[in-house]
């Protein structure tokens, strides 16, 4: 790879050929559509696109630089998902067999026959955590996927999906840690983390705080907007806030994700912090030999993509994501690179997924949280440029 043009507002490196995609990201950071943001792509298990820009801070403008880091919240399922099925890949876990052979207190309430491939993909009934729950409670997993073990369910599980926000975080990380005998944030963290020298936290240590953006919104009316989505007491809320406890977006009162009390606890359902680069050479280790064996093998990525949730949600009136055991697959406001496609997005925007039949994987990382519900035309301006190549 070579050096990106100066004069493009953007630094980092790009194979010939992929001038398109800095192309798109420069536009984006030219035109205003980004604070700071960085994307990366990998051909067949090599980088083909690094590239960053803007500010990791709008208060003190500081740039983004090479080793910057952000929170991109449910960018993290995918990430999890994907441990989940390495797992599967090795033998230690089967995708249709129930939760409770693994985790036998997860079987009350009905939930006995529930399998790892329903519980991925949404379907146990656990959208939210009942009671109140403190930051203590949060600050170990294993309190809450206890309490998520013995919750009944708000529907019969396997029958329907409803989003579980976060609380698919202290599901999947207990069914990890049954198996390994680690939570899914230390199990990333060796396992596949620091062999391929990865900035993937799902917990993050002290030593690497200071190098994390700041997220911020992108207009005021978005904290408007958020109260008038996710009035306090609605199931929605108590989804995405732990019943109060957190706030997603930066700027209302509470405890949100450029706090390092919330980016230091493992919070597998949307606590990741990562870069552009780290997450697309996850992605790559999925599809192709990137120094390690492969994370996940051709058989493995058919069957977890094979649709599983899909259509209207649970207590919703209109369609929306579609997953499969525990990765997202295309649908209409997430097509990503097409039919082949697995990965998942974020809150705010961020974006990664692989795409086995073209062989690209594709990270995008930003700190301005934009509204969701549509389409992103600013990740898929560079998306569109790396579809047109391939």
């Amino acid at each position: 790879m070579r050096d990106v043009p100066v004069g493009l507002g953007v630094q980092g490196q790009c194979a010939k050929g992929f001038e398109v995609v800095v192309e798109a990201f420069s536009q984006n950071l030219a035109e205003g559509e980004e604070f700071g943001a960085a994307c990366a792509v990998y051909l067949h298990g090599k980088p083909v696109v690094d590239i960053w820009g803007g500010v990791r801070d709008t208060e003190t403008n500081k740039p983004w630089e090479r080793d910057t880091v952000v929170p991109v919240y449910s960018v993290t399922k995918g990430v999890a998902a994907v441990c989940v099925l390495h797992l599967v890949d090795q033998g230690l876990l089967r995708l249709d067999e129930p939760v409770a052979t693994y985790w036998p207190e997860f079987a009350a309430h009905g939930k006995h026959a529930l399998t790892v491939r329903d519980l991925l993909a949404h379907r146990a009934g656990l959208p939210f955590v009942e009671g109140e729950v403190t930051l203590a409670d949060l600050q170990d997993p294993g309190i809450l996927s206890a309490r998520l073990a013995v919750q009944k369910p708000v529907f019969e599980p396997g029958t329907a999906h409803m989003y579980h926000a976060l609380t698919i975080g202290w599901l999947t990380t207990e069914l990890v840690r049954r198996v390994t005998g680690e939570p899914i944030g230390r199990w990333l963290a060796r396992h596949i983390a620091a062999p391929l020298q990865l900035d993937l936290f799902i917990g993050l240590p002290q030593d690497e705080k200071d190098r994390v953006a700041q997220l911020c919104v992108a207009t005021p009316e978005q904290l408007t907007n958020w109260a008038v989505l996710f009035p306090p007491g609605s199931p929605g809320w108590q989804t995405v806030t732990l019943n109060g406890l957190v706030e997603l977006v930066p700027g209302l009162s509470g405890l949100n994700f450029n706090d390092f009390r919330l980016q230091s606890t493992e919070i597998a359902g949307g606590g990741l912090i990562t870069n552009a680069r780290s997450v697309a050479k996850f992605y790559a280790a999925c599809i192709s030999d990137v120094g390690i064996p492969r994370l996940l093998s051709p058989a493995t990525i058919a069957d977890a993509s094979k649709p599983v949730s899909t259509g209207v949600p649970y207590g919703a009136d209109a369609p929306g994501p579609a997953w499969g055991a525990g990765v997202m697959i295309p649908w209409e406001i997430q097509p990503m690179l097409g039919p082949t496609s697995f990965g998942h997005d974020g809150y705010g925007g961020s974006l990664a997924f692989a795409d086995p039949a073209s062989g690209i994987s594709f990270g995008y990382v930003r700190n301005r949280i934009v509204q969701g519900g549509v389409k992103d035309p600013i990740v898929y301006r560079a998306v569109e440029a790396l579809r047109a190549l391939v």
